[in-house]
This record gives structure tokens, sequence and C-alpha cells, in this order.
């Protein structure tokens, strides 16, 4: 039925403002006009705002952020709400679907607090069979994470999403595009991700 789609833009914008992970480059724009046209020089981290982590991101000689299989990206995918601290057990139980979401309403007024998975449960995802998930937080793991999970998940192939903003948009299946500019070699890479509703097969 023509007009029943509904899309949400769940990307944050990109700005001198992006909060950016301790230690990560600052977003910097540089823009000049010339003969006419205005053309703006970019500075940032592979990880800035939205962005799809890579193998190489932890895994040395892993893939680039270019051989991210888009067919995990892009599919049915569950919205779940959680709580600030370790995602309860069992969150996930009940869906069938292979793509994930956990929105903890993270904020960077407190950038510290926001749901993550322990390294218990990046093996229960892999295990159960996880393509693809996705964190409204700039990490997937506890902000004091050595990487272990990140490590669990990309070398098996599973793609991570980091710092998505679904606002208040109510937990459920939602259809999902999540997609990497191609850069080749790099470890991650911003995204435009949205969420369509009304397309879930």
């Amino acid at each position: 039925m023509a007009g029943a789609m509904k899309i949400h833009d769940i990307t944050r914008q990109l700005s001198p403002e992006t909060f950016v992970w301790p230690g990560d480059p600052a977003v910097t724009y540089s823009q000049r006009v010339q003969d006419g046209y205005t053309v703006t020089g970019i500075c940032m981290g592979s990880h800035s705002g939205t962005h799809i982590d890579a193998p190489l991101h932890v895994i040395p000689g892993g893939a680039g952020i270019e051989a991210v299989p888009l067919e995990a990206a892009v599919g049915p995918v569950l919205l779940r709400d959680v709580p600030p601290g370790p995602v309860p057990a069992g969150v996930f139980e009940g869906t069938s679907l292979l793509r994930v979401i956990i929105h903890s309403g993270w904020s960077a007024d407190e950038p510290e607090c926001y749901g993550y998975l322990q390294e218990e449960d990046a093996r229960t995802l892999v295990e159960a069979g996880i393509i693809a998930i996705g964190t409204d937080a700039p990490s997937i793991e506890a902000p004091e994470g050595d990487g272990a999970v990140h490590r669990i998940l990309l070398a098996a192939g599973v793609v991570i999403i980091e710092l998505l903003d679904p606002g208040d948009l109510p937990g459920g299946e939602y259809m999902m595009v999540a997609l990497p500019i191609s850069c080749k070699g790099l470890d991650g890479s911003p995204a435009r991700v949205i969420l369509i509703e009304d397309m879930v097969s």
C-alpha cells in the first residue's frame, strides 16, 4: 500500500560538536569558497558518530570496512530497550531475528552510563546466529572493557553498529538499512542507518 512505509533515521549527525571516544580525533570542518564552489575538508576518526566496526578494529590483520557483508547490515531487526549496565539475561529471548539493537538511552552528558554486553552475552549471541548488533552507546561493551566483546563478535563475522540514535522510537521489529562508507582498509566507518516500519517480512 502506497504511503504505508515509515522511515526513521537513527543516525547521529556529524559536526564539530559530535561526541568522540576519549582519545579519538575530534570532528573538524575546514570550509572554503573558491570560484563559486563551496568545498569542505573534513577531519575525523573512523569511529565518529554513528559507525560500523570492522574486524581490523580489534583483530590485527582483520578485514577492513569494505569487506563488511552488507547483507548482514540490511534486514529485519529487533529494537530492544535495556537499562544501563550489563544487559539483563534473556533480553533477546522470544525472537528469531538475526539482527538486534540495544537502546539504553545513552547521553553524552553521562557518557559512561549505558547498556552493554559482557563476554558471555557475546558468545551466546554468536551461538544463536546473530549477524548484526547495534547500540545507542559509543561501545557495545563496558567503558572499562578490554575489547574482548568486540573480538568475540567481530571474529565470528557479526557486524557491530555503534552510537545509534533511536530517540523515543518504541521497541519492536523494524527493517534496518545500515550502510558504511566503503573506505578500503579502514577499521571502521561512519554509517547512515535507518529503520523502516511496515516492511518486516
